[in-house]
């Protein structure tokens, strides 16, 4: 229900996974699996106090929900990492880059960070009983998207075809059907494993369920024929991208959480400007870890999300900061789905004064108390 295909996803076992959020990963050529040492020292950067109830929490363990993917809320974290930021603030913080459920290892507290999809997604998960919170939400818009074959102009054309979705159809696409007149009585719905575009143009399925900044990149790329309809184009408002923590671990350390984040929204910030050089260093990593990397899908990837975030930020507010009021329409519309007994309250799923509280106005406050 998150971001992206990931060739490494499922892949490792959880025992060697284990063994990662212990001891962290390799990182880029020539940095510590904890980061390299700032030039700047991190107890001139952090106050003293600070830079104690930071160490005091002690390794924040981030899990990436897709890999080496240059997502927003991915890419930063391996340039904050890469760039001294999370040391700068005496933070020290490991990566596992691969993970066969990186929400049961962050619901569990055996990790502490990683990303869902979005606001739905989030509060879907605090349902079914994960022990997280969601602090960051990088933009009001959803990055879920439904491909079709090109001869399906109209969406009341998918009826009777096979519909694919990854798990479960985000409940902001069916809302974008329903405005556009489908019953999803009248569609062939199935799940989807593979996360690949091409059994969509390969005829497997009339319609599948994407990312406006994965497999729609991927098949223009390949340019392969289809057609993309977004839940914006219908009036559908929705969120992407949502950093979700521990629960337990706010509640005992929000200083390192907030630190954090606030070193992730600074690499958000440089990454916008230095697209390339982040690309850089999350591709390091990647090879480091003998992962193949795709440069040019993964810059056209950022920049896409780059774009999202920047353009769909709330008005007057910085990068990631999330309100009830944002979160709202999602839960609403989780209501009328009906595929949850009971939806979680907004209050109970995200903390919305934790992003705030770094900026002031849209400027980002680095390097902080």
């Amino acid at each position: 229900m998150t971001k992206k295909v990931c060739a490494l996803r499922g892949v490792l076992l959880v025992a060697s996974l284990l063994t990662a959020a212990a001891g962290g990963i390799a990182g880029p050529a020539g940095a510590s699996a904890h980061g390299r040492v700032s030039r700047r020292s991190a107890a001139g950067e952090s106050s003293q106090g600070s830079c104690a109830a930071h160490r005091a929490a002690g390794t924040v363990t981030f899990v990436s929900p897709f890999g080496y993917d240059a997502s927003a809320g991915i890419l930063d974290v391996f340039a904050a990492q890469h760039l001294g930021y999370f040391a700068d603030l005496c933070l020290r913080v490991d990566i596992v880059a691969s993970s066969p459920d990186p929400y049961a290892l962050v619901s569990s507290g055996i990790a502490t960070i990683t990303g869902e999809g979005s606001a739905a997604d989030t509060l879907v998960a605090v349902a079914d009983g994960s022990h997280f919170v969601g602090v960051a939400t990088f933009g009001d818009t959803s990055d879920y998207a439904l491909l079709t074959q090109p001869g399906i102009t109209r969406l009341t054309q998918l009826r009777g075809k096979i519909v694919a979705y990854h798990t479960v159809m985000p409940v902001v696409l069916s809302e974008m059907l329903a405005k556009a007149g489908v019953n999803p009585a009248t569609l062939h719905e199935v799940n989807d494993t593979s996360y690949d575009p091409d059994l969509l143009t390969e005829g497997r399925f009339a319609a599948l369920q994407a990312y406006q900044s994965n497999e729609a990149i991927t098949l223009r790329e390949q340019h392969k024929a289809f057609r993309e309809y977004t839940p914006g184009q219908f009036g559908i408002p929705g969120t992407f991208n949502v950093q979700v923590v521990n629960s337990a671990f706010l509640a005992r350390h929000p200083s390192a959480v907030a630190a954090f984040l606030r070193a992730d929204l600074h690499a958000f910030g440089y990454c916008s400007a230095h697209a390339a050089a982040c690309i850089e260093m999350e591709r390091q990593a990647a090879s480091a870890s003998g992962v193949t990397y795709d440069v040019a899908h993964n810059l056209a990837e950022w920049r896409f999300e780059d774009a999202l975030a920047l353009h769909h930020t709330l008005h007057g507010r910085g990068v990631g900061v999330e309100t009830a009021a944002e979160w709202t329409p999602e839960q609403a519309a989780l209501r009328r789905s009906h595929l949850l007994s009971s939806v979680p309250s907004l209050a109970s799923a995200e903390d919305t004064t934790l992003v705030a509280s770094l900026y002031r106005g849209r400027s980002l406050i680095w390097p902080g108390p």
